[in-house]
């Protein structure tokens, strides 16, 4: 049990008094956090002054539940005598549950990001390289800052962690900008890229490095040229396929490859894929959608 001041209290075999909801502590023994109470005398409730009984509705985190909930209390001073479920009324009730439950997700909120949703996670990491690259757009850089700004719209109106796992996290991060910005984000850190054989590819994000551009060999016959991102300030890591979907090049000089890696890599391949188009000129060569 608990005793009013919050200290743990257990009763003693050899007390007369062995099972009360309430009891008056006579003799304990004991200086550690949870008191040993070897005599006790029962007290009814209904003995309470009524001047020390409190009746409030309080809002809690639940670690259990991993939710916010309310509970309607009754109190002998500090002691909470009983508690019952209540729904979360009134405007300033839901304000204060959902700054809870912001407060407790932001502590640990690798539980409630959509982990499975990859198209957040890498807007996410394009914005704050963007914003690394060409700082005069005046992105938000640190992904924490990022979550937490999406993380507290999305507390409005929900209760746990459940809530928030099933969120639209993409659609609010969205909300976050402006349109125009929105469309320089996608020119210049864009989740795809065209290339010549008309595939529009995705890029991989990574913090603090390039984006990665995988691609198959074929399908960049006729670039000369490394694509670009970030004003042009970034050239994007191009990994070169083999067919059967295996990096064989790893370059962000896409014009050195050509000229310098290209006739050994072909010699190689044609032998293992003579099925595959190799031309002698890549440059001139038409890209191949497919195979």
């Amino acid at each position: 049990g608990i005793m009013v001041g919050g200290r743990g209290v257990r009763l003693s075999p050899a007390s007369a008094v062995t099972r009360s909801p309430l009891f008056l502590c006579v003799d304990i023994d004991g200086a550690g956090s949870e008191a040993n109470v070897r005599s006790a005398s029962i007290v009814e409730r209904a003995w309470l002054p009524r001047n020390l009984l409190e009746i409030s509705d309080d809002l809690f985190f639940h670690p259990g539940q991993k939710q916010v909930v309310a509970r309607r209390r009754t109190r002998f001073v500090d002691l909470i005598l009983d508690e019952n479920p209540v729904g979360i009324e009134g405007r300033e009730n839901q304000a204060k549950a959902s700054q809870i439950l912001f407060d407790h997700a932001r502590t640990d909120i690798a539980r409630v990001l959509p982990v499975k949703d990859e198209s957040f996670s890498q807007f996410v990491i394009r914005i704050a390289c963007l914003a690394q690259w060409v700082p005069e757009l005046a992105l938000p850089c640190d992904r924490q800052q990022i979550h937490e700004q999406v993380l507290r719209q999305l507390c409005e109106g929900r209760r746990s962690f459940a809530d928030l796992q099933q969120a639209p996290w993409t659609a609010v991060l969205h909300s976050l900008f402006e349109y125009p910005v929105l469309q320089k984000i996608e020119k210049e850190a864009p989740e795809r890229i065209e290339v010549p054989s008309g595939n529009r590819i995705r890029l991989v994000y990574e913090a603090g490095r390039p984006p990665v551009l995988a691609v198959r060999i074929q399908e960049v016959f006729g670039l000369r040229e490394t694509p670009r991102i970030a004003l042009g300030r970034v050239p994007v890591l191009l990994h070169l396929l083999a067919p059967n979907m295996r990096p064989q090049q790893v370059t962000d000089d896409l014009a050195s490859f050509w000229a310098n890696t290209y006739e050994t890599v072909r010699r190689e391949l044609k032998r293992r894929y003579p099925k595959h188009a190799w031309p002698d000129d890549p440059l001139t060569a038409a890209p191949v959608r497919k195979g």
